[in-house]
């Protein structure tokens, strides 16, 4: 939805009033806790899967074969439009698709970088005092954070731009503190369950004050970035993500739609944009209809449903995994184990 919005305003074939314009300025602004989130709940899966059990030798060889390499292999698609000007051109910019994460992709860069640090770290943070570091992790993130929202690039040299622009959100620190959330949640889900329930009351009210200070913040014009590398994404991020773990851990079973989407979800994250793009062309270019308001709900149907189609398609060859990773289980409720005889 994020990037359908984004797109939809961007076409000259919308025209919308400023004021519905603001509208999904704002909900885009709101569904940037996307990415930080996934930081938060694949580091919290990891953590409750291995905690009390040692990483398995497999743990990297299939986190390569079905996350990195699609990555690579999305990397090099998403430059093909590079090639129309010349080898040379779709070459450097496929180059940096894959180095540095120079498409929607990048997010596959920064976990990994998180699956090594678990790896390594993760019996050491164990011994730590959860509270401590998880300040320290906050300290290190805002920090980081806000030096490139508030600090003027030094020059105008295109690396330096380049790197404050966009190259800044690959290394961990700007995530770090999502990082640690999720790995303590995970190490000591029960603790963490139990703090949902005692503060309740918090959690659901901070989703609302944390919405209404960002939002005011960037009308304002105090931070102007539309991005989920804002300084007070790190509050609503903590808010959002505590609010969806209390609602989902009060659900007997998780939502037929929740455990439907999460089965396509990692080919839905490496191809919509590709299909919001086809889309956008075509429509520019060769369907004579106004969607206008609507164009961003079109698209984010449109890329969702040919995304799944994709997904479901490949899966069944035998390389497919190399464009869309691994395809999810279907859930199954637990059988209901039967009474003991008397």
């Amino acid at each position: 939805m994020l990037h359908s919005i984004f797109i939809a305003l961007q076409s000259d074939s919308v025209n919308v009033s400023s004021f519905y314009s603001d509208i999904l300025v704002s909900a885009q602004l709101l569904l940037n806790y996307g990415t930080p989130m996934f930081v938060f709940i694949s580091e919290f899966v990891i953590a409750y899967s291995y905690r009390k059990k040692p990483i398995p030798e497999s743990f990297f060889s299939k986190r390569l074969k079905f996350i990195l390499i699609p990555y690579i292999t999305m990397a090099l698609i998403y430059a093909m439009p590079f090639f129309h000007l010349g080898i040379d051109t779709w070459s450097a910019k496929a180059l940096m698709n894959v180095f540095a994460g120079d498409y929607h992709g990048y997010f596959i860069l920064i976990i990994f970088q998180f699956y090594l640090f678990h790896y390594f770290f993760s019996e050491k943070l164990k011994n730590l005092n959860p509270v401590n570091v998880i300040a320290v992790s906050f300290m290190i993130n805002f920090i980081y954070v806000a030096f490139f929202n508030l600090v003027s690039p030094p020059s105008d040299s295109a690396i330096i731009i380049y790197i404050w622009e966009r190259f800044f959100w690959i290394p961990m620190f700007g995530w770090i503190f999502y990082f640690m959330i999720g790995f303590y949640a995970g190490t000591y889900y029960e603790e963490f369950i139990d703090f949902l329930r005692r503060n309740r009351k918090v959690i659901l009210v901070l989703p609302i004050v944390t919405t209404f200070l960002m939002l005011m913040s960037f009308h304002l014009g105090w931070l102007t970035d539309n991005s989920s590398k804002r300084i007070d994404i790190i509050f609503q991020t903590t808010a959002v993500s505590l609010l969806l773990f209390y609602i989902v851990h009060q659900l007997k079973y998780p939502p037929p739609l929740f455990v439907f989407i999460s089965r396509y979800s990692f080919g839905i994250y490496l191809w919509h944009y590709a299909y919001i793009f086809i889309f956008d062309y075509l429509y520019v270019n060769w369907i004579p209809l106004s969607f206008n308001g609507l164009y961003f709900l079109v698209l984010f149907f449109f890329s969702l449903s040919m995304s799944i189609l994709t997904v479901n398609l490949l899966s069944k060859w035998q390389y497919g995994y190399l464009f869309i990773g691994k395809m999810g289980i279907p859930f199954k409720k637990p059988e209901k184990t039967p009474p003991a005889a008397s």
